[in-house]
């Protein structure tokens, strides 16, 4: 391989190399179709998959045509009949014929001229194979198109899903029989492994040529062709940084290139205007999508593993401060490249664009590559927190997250101030959001692990247990949101030492905490869902049963596997139910009805048993007291909704108490 160092020199010389070969490859080609005769052979342009193969014969065909030269283009890619590629040379020749009514015509009169011919490739007066034919002299193409002096052009061959034996004896009937002139583009890799090609080649093929990487051709092709200027402008302005990084992966796909380019369109278009005039932002973003894109669809890393790099750096991180002479991680992980990890050895080999911490975040890029997501409402909140617009009112534990940009009296000062903010719980602190004590947690935890903070893991667990103790204590604990509980990121930003023991015992203490403090705090709570069931009955049914998860506020708690009800005295759901009006009635009891359809969840809310009992009881001896109407409809309400949950609820009560008592021990 060669070394890195000289990799870049090496590959602007062979840029200026490869053009000049692909010109001689033109230069013959002008020659090759300028003949007054017919040379009796195909011309082969070969190249790996990705080479830029298509880009050049569709470029050089531009040049056929300024000439007033007549060619047909086709790509065998997924043909699987002559027919089909019958219909791709009409319809460029006749556009008109793809319209539906001159479409049924053809196909009718193609069937009347279909003929058959025996083919004899290998000249030895034997029938090779027989072959249906219908766009040859004796097809529709002979009345509709005068094939005479015209260029054919097959692209893709190896793609072509018939034997490679029929499609190049039909290019040969082309050849011989009408004495046409054919360019035939393929990846000859492929089609080597197949069989008898190699002796078709000889009697079909007079020359090949294998095409040259034209990477400043190709990507000022596709640079041209982007809908927005500014787009074009930024790329073209940026050329040597996307070669540069094509160079350092050692990668020559054009097809990978221009999918670079679309993308980063799609991105750049849902930037707001203040980042778009931030060239540094968007360089950041070009590299990152450049190096994710290369390496994924290279198949050298998965679009899950983009999460993995912030964890395995600081991995390497750790190691390099437990060695005896510390070497920042850029240098280690150059040494010894066999024996790294993909994702390792992509640190490695990007090591000055920081996969590790990439903007806006990993799980963004992963969601990216792995679904084609682009949440342009993420990616604009990411922005505020971002190093690209950090300013006086950025918090301090995000500038010490970033604590690779900063001098060592900025890393001193930040860090000394977090730890004062956060460990003093009796002065008046602002840290109060869960997803951020994580994360300051998690800070702790590396630099303590890096020798850069003079506190043990197990103080500093201490530390932060106290301080979730703390905001429990004084109702300061958000124990709504579901965000918090993740243990991967917050905010857009990968927790650091996610994997480590310490920071997911942490994780588990404090959801312990969030559980613990949601079951204290119910009877409020169920006080505040009997007034949300009488102010929006559409949001308490979706709180109590899990059906409605698809009209849910993300804020909003859920409740449909915890025993609420008990906590409401029936007789105040009861007057509060009787107070609203019909239609809301029914409404509340479908969605009580529906809150028992999982029999996985009944098993915890079996507590409201007896609670819907004394409800049911209310209610009727309350209907009594109505009109008949009214009585008519309660009733009703209850022996449709009502009678069947309490049914439901008593058949696995007994079940329950029937495994009690088989496992009672004797």
């Amino acid at each position: 391989m060669i070394p890195q160092d000289d990799f870049s020199n090496f590959v602007s010389k062979m840029t200026q190399y490869n053009a000049l070969i692909n010109s001689n490859i033109t230069d013959y080609l002008d020659f090759y179709c300028d003949l007054v005769y017919a040379p009796g052979f195909a011309v082969l342009l070969k190249g790996e998959w990705g080479s830029g193969k298509t880009w050049f014969i569709k470029k050089y065909c531009k040049s056929i045509k300024e000439k007033n030269r007549k060619y047909l283009y086709v790509s065998l890619s997924g043909v699987t009949t002559f027919s089909q590629i019958e219909e791709a040379f009409l319809q460029a020749k006749i556009p008109i014929l793809s319209s539906k009514p001159i479409a049924l015509l053809r196909s009718l009169i193609t069937q009347a001229l279909k003929s058959t011919v025996i083919m004899d490739i290998n000249g030895d007066n034997k029938a090779d194979g027989s072959l249906t034919l219908g766009s040859t002299s004796d097809s529709l193409a002979k009345y509709l198109i005068n094939l005479d002096e015209t260029i054919l052009i097959f692209d893709d061959l190896e793609r072509c899903d018939m034997s490679i034996s029929s499609v190049l004896g039909y290019i040969n009937s082309f050849i011989e029989h009408q004495e046409l002139k054919v360019i035939i583009v393929a990846n000859e890799v492929l089609l080597e492994e197949k069989s008898n090609y190699k002796e078709i080649k000889e009697k079909l093929i007079g020359i090949t040529f294998e095409i040259a990487l034209d990477f400043e051709g190709a990507l000022e092709n596709f640079i041209i062709k982007l809908k927005n200027p500014n787009v074009s402008k930024f790329l073209s302005d940026n050329t040597e940084l996307i070669q540069d990084l094509y160079d350092k992966a050692q990668c020559g796909n054009l097809r990978i290139l221009k999918q670079i380019v679309l993308d980063f369109e799609r991105i750049f278009d849902t930037l707001s205007e203040q980042a778009k005039n931030k060239p540094e932002l968007l360089q950041d973003i070009l590299k990152l999508l450049i190096a994710f894109s290369i390496e994924i669809r290279r198949a050298k890393i998965l679009p899950k593993d983009i999460g993995s790099l912030l964890q395995e750096y600081a991995n390497i991180f750790v190691n390099n401060i437990h060695n005896s002479s510390y070497r920042p991680p850029s240098s280690s992980i150059n040494e010894d490249s066999s024996k790294k990890t993909p994702v390792q050895e992509i640190l490695r080999k990007y090591h000055p664009l920081k996969l590790y911490d990439p903007f806006p975040s990993a799980i963004w890029w992963q969601t990216f590559f792995d679904k084609g997501a682009l949440d342009a409402k993420e990616l604009e909140r990411s922005l505020s927190i971002s190093q690209y617009f950090q300013d006086e009112n950025a918090p301090d534990w995000v500038r010490l997250y970033y604590f690779s940009n900063l001098t060592e009296e900025q890393f001193d000062y930040y860090l000394k101030k977090v730890e004062s903010e956060y460990t003093n719980i009796n002065t008046n602190t602002n840290i109060f959001d869960i997803g951020v004590i994580k994360h300051i947690t998690a800070l702790f935890l590396k630099f303590s692990d890096a020798g850069l903070y003079n506190s043990t893991k197990e103080n500093i667990l201490d530390k932060s247990k106290l301080y979730i103790d703390y905001l429990k204590d004084t109702r300061q604990l958000d124990i709504t949101s579901q965000s918090v509980l993740s243990c991967e990121h917050y905010d857009r930003l990968s927790f650091y030492v996610n994997k480590s023991p310490e920071f997911q015992d942490f994780c588990c203490y404090i959801n312990q905490v969030i559980k613990l403090a949601r079951v204290e705090n119910l009877p409020n709570v169920a006080q505040e869902l009997l007034t949300i069931m009488q102010t929006n009955v559409e949001v308490f049914s979706s709180m109590i049963h899990v059906g409605n998860f698809h009209i849910r506020d993300s804020s909003e708690p859920k409740y449909y596997e915890v025993p609420i009800f008990k906590y409401i005295q029936p007789y105040n759901f009861a007057e509060k139910f009787l107070s609203m009006k019909f239609q809301q009635q029914q409404s509340v009891c479908w969605a009580i009805a529906e809150r028992y359809d999982i029999d996985k969840f009944n098993e915890k809310l079996i507590e409201e048993l007896e609670w819907l009992k004394d409800v049911r009881s209310l209610l009727l001896k309350s209907a009594h007291t109505k009109g008949k109407l009214t009585e008519y409809r309660l009733k009703s309400l209850i022996e449709n909704n009502w009678n069947e949950v309490i049914q439901k609820l008593e058949v696995i009560a007994h079940r329950l108490q029937q495994q009690q008592l088989e496992n009672k021990p004797t």
